[in-house]
């Protein structure tokens, strides 16, 4: 009698460890290191942060600031005024108001001079891959690194090796780039969706009607 309790017992665990074995063995990527004693595989933890860019972004410094401007951080829902200086990362946003200027500088990359009333968001600043996003007023872009810089404007796409002044003109739909030194590409596509691209050498002007997606260069 005794002997049969035993084996019933016996069988009992035998299944349980079993269970175990094959339970583990299916969620052996879920598992984690607990202690040096215990073996398991790490977590893999994401290296995103949504209050910093990448740690291989480039910083951008305002070195002049003159009345009214507005920064939108990485956290921020909406722009806010600031008095004093403060570090850009890639993600956020810088708005002059009337009478207004703003000078940045991100070190071995570019500098960039908003004029008043003008719109710029910064949309990613790795060393080799620097975008620019402008919504409205002009901004003078200036290569200082090895790469080229990138804008947006609206549907035309700029890539300047030089010195690039991009002016908005919301009222005719008009976007003026006059490239002051080096050399750009400017690409969109038109109405039919047919993809377009023009060289812009130092001393031309490109003007780019955003509503009727025709280029002119002078």
């Amino acid at each position: 009698m005794k002997f049969k309790y035993l084996l019933f017992f016996l069988i009992i665990f035998l299944i349980a460890v079993i269970g175990l074995y094959f339970f583990q063995t299916k969620n052996s990527d879920k598992t984690f290191f607990i202690s040096p004693l215990v073996e398991g595989n790490t977590l893999n933890v994401s290296a995103f942060s949504i209050e910093n860019a990448p740690s291989a972004s480039l910083r951008g410094k305002i070195t002049d600031m003159t009345g009214e401007i507005s920064w939108q951080g990485r956290l921020a829902t909406e722009a806010a005024k600031i008095y004093s200086p403060v570090t850009i990362q890639q993600g956020e946003k810088l708005i002059t108001g009337e009478k207004s200027s703003l000078k940045l500088d991100f070190k071995a990359g570019c500098s960039v001079e908003l004029s008043p009333q003008t719109e710029i968001e910064v949309i990613q600043t790795l060393p080799d891959n620097i975008v620019f996003s402008q919504n409205s007023g002009t901004a003078n872009y200036v290569k200082t690194g090895a790469y080229p810089v990138s804008v947006r404007i609206s549907n035309l796409l700029v890539e300047s090796d030089g010195e690039a002044i991009i002016s908005i003109d919301p009222e005719d739909f008009l976007i003026t780039l006059d490239l002051k030194s080096g050399s750009a590409i400017a690409a969109y596509n038109d109405l039919d969706y047919l993809s377009h691209e023009i060289i812009v050498e130092a001393g031309e002007t490109l003007s780019f009607n955003d509503d009727t997606r025709k280029a002119v260069l002078k």
